[in-house]
């Protein structure tokens, strides 16, 4: 029985050398300690709370050299409430899927970042984290981000220039209705100070429901003393739509401080989401046919000092208004602080 141990665990030595497999273990604890007033009751609670900046995980990365430039790779992503130790009862439920990759581009199977994704947060204050203008004034930040059941494909890099697509199946098939379905597509140019990103998602619980889609226009100038970032986007359920953009800049100062800040605003007729994000059906709301459109704005300013490579302090300011015409304004602010470590 121990020989039989040994000459397994030999031969799987060697084929590992053999093939150049590497895997690594990776992870983010992200804390932070806040003050927040929700614009819905009014209300201030103090709360000490997980993934101000990011979301906490931990998650398991790989990839074997297959020869011929090609790679097969794989990873597995779970997300974690840094406050309680919670996390969800699946597990890997930020990522986990394996594919293969070389000049052709990358292709993967199973659950992945969507396209849309991929481009979301590039162009927002803030780091896109709870202190993000947008946080308090968007609606697209409700997108599905990992879909199910997926396969994603991105290009290779073309001067500059890639794309990538996505798709996930509800695999909710009956006898009345289609599977539901997420579609994603994204281009983007990235070169020297200048980025931009054209994305869009389109997500349906069956074949025969209306569909929620999402459009997000992204762009960015590092003029080296600051950086410029500017984003447009679109949420249209039917004939109803709201459209939102925001204006903001990154400042980097002497002895790794970063300074950034922006506004943000929404105005449509698309109000909120309700239910599930994934395929089994989102409750969209709106306005009543004729009535005027909603509102929302906000602003922030937040500020970020790296200890390292690998951990960094930060706090900052938000707060937004929700303008509903025939009922009061409803204010809402985050005053937070707090520290992310990278392992």
């Amino acid at each position: 029985m121990k020989k039989s141990i040994l000459l397994v665990s030999a031969t799987l030595a060697t084929g590992a050398a053999m093939a150049q497999s590497s895997v690594t273990l990776y992870g983010l604890a992200d804390m932070y300690l806040s003050s927040q007033k929700n614009p819905a009751t009014g209300l201030r609670m103090s709360k000490l709370d997980s993934s101000g900046v990011y979301e906490s995980r931990f998650g398991f990365k790989g990839s074997e050299d297959l020869g011929g430039g090609y790679k097969a790779n794989f990873q597995l992503e779970s997300g974690f409430a840094m406050d309680s130790g919670g996390a969800p009862a699946l597990s890997f439920t930020r990522q986990s899927w394996v594919g293969i990759s070389g000049g052709f581009g990358d292709l993967r199977f199973g659950k992945a970042w969507s396209a849309f994704d991929d481009i979301s947060g590039t162009a927002l204050a803030a780091k896109n984290s709870v202190l993000a203008p947008n946080q308090g004034a968007w609606l697209s930040t409700s997108y599905k981000d990992a879909p199910n059941n997926g396969i994603y494909y991105a290009s290779p890099n073309f001067g500059g220039f890639s794309g990538v697509v996505s798709y996930g199946t509800g695999e909710n098939k009956t006898a009345a209705d289609g599977a539901g379905s997420i579609t994603s597509v994204h281009v983007k140019y990235a070169g020297g100070p200048v980025f931009a990103g054209v994305a869009f998602q389109n997500e349906k619980a069956t074949s025969n429901s209306t569909a929620i889609k999402f459009t997000r226009v992204n762009g960015s100038y590092d003029f080296g003393p600051a950086k410029l970032l500017a984003s447009y986007g679109r949420v249209a359920y039917g004939a109803d739509d709201t459209k939102e953009w925001t204006i903001a800049a990154d400042v980097p100062l002497a002895g790794g401080w970063l300074l950034s800040g922006g506004i943000a605003q929404s105005k449509g007729s698309v109000t909120g989401f309700v239910g599930d994000p994934n395929y089994t059906g989102k409750l969209v709301t709106t306005v009543a046919p004729g009535a005027p459109d909603v509102k929302r704005t906000g602003w922030s300013v937040a500020a970020f000092y790296s200890l390292s490579k690998r951990t960094t302090l930060y706090g900052g300011y938000r707060a937004n208004t929700i303008k509903t015409p025939g009922a009061p304004d409803q204010d809402g602010s985050v005053l937070g602080v707090g520290m992310y470590h990278l392992f």
